[in-house]
């Protein structure tokens, strides 16, 4: 173990079928949704033996990057909180009911309780967690939801509380290959568990890559930099 986990909250295709029984789409419909939304091949990314937490199953059925208080989830707005009830085309998922809700639930939880052991875990040994979230997106996904353009290949999200440091890594590493990058454009911000939302050991940071440039030469350069920052990162 080291003090980098590398977080993959929306890799996944699958679903339970307790979602296909509530799933109100056509297997047609919800396949193309299924895969235009997810972060496909995302956790091939993932170097040998790094410490990570992947996400099983698709964040369609539950979105575990979502605040499940609806007050605090700009994304309700969408329809597409921690549970989606609609698509990117505005079309109905499901029809939500408490048991349905409380399956869900329990779900989330765990995924968080698993994330929060392993944060506390390496904060004990380390006294800092350098958590990397990491993802994929594409033009056509911002445009539908935000209608936003003008995207880099690489957007780097952080938090008000960020480390200068960390950042500065990604944006030169990556530079340095010719890709693009913008800070919190299109996505802000990056996950840090609740119950360490104002512990500054933490340093959190979400890599956005755009599918248009994901490739076999960008899995390897991503790689190489999970990699790098896991084996080298250092005060």
């Amino acid at each position: 173990m080291n003090k980098v986990l590398i977080h993959v909250p929306h890799s996944s295709l699958k679903v339970s079928n307790k979602f296909r029984k509530k799933m109100l789409l056509s297997n047609k419909e919800f396949n193309e949704e299924n895969y235009f939304m997810c972060d496909y091949k995302i956790n091939k990314c993932i170097p040998f033996l790094s410490n990570n937490i992947v996400f099983k199953y698709s964040r369609i059925m539950c979105d575990v990057e979502r605040y499940r208080d609806s007050k605090l989830e700009e994304m309700n707005k969408y329809g597409m909180g921690y549970i989606y009830e609609y698509t990117s085309l505005k079309k109905k998922i499901l029809e939500i009911d408490k048991l349905y809700k409380e399956y869900i639930d329990k779900i989330y939880e765990r995924h968080h309780g698993k994330i929060h052991k392993r944060v506390t875990k390496i904060l004990n040994k380390y006294n800092e967690c350098i958590l990397i979230d990491l993802h994929s997106y594409s033009d056509e996904t911002v445009k539908r939801i935000f209608n936003k353009e003008n995207n880099p290949d690489i957007c780097l999200g952080v938090n008000n509380f960020y480390d200068k440091k960390l950042l500065n890594s990604a944006i030169n590493y990556f530079n340095k290959y010719g890709y693009t990058t913008k800070i919190n454009y299109p996505y802000a911000g990056s996950l840090i568990p609740n119950e360490y939302c104002n512990d500054n050991r933490i340093k959190s940071m979400m890599i956005e890559v755009n599918k248009r440039v994901f490739d076999s030469k960008m899995k390897k350069l991503i790689k190489k930099y999970l990699k790098m920052i896991s084996s080298n990162w250092k005060e």
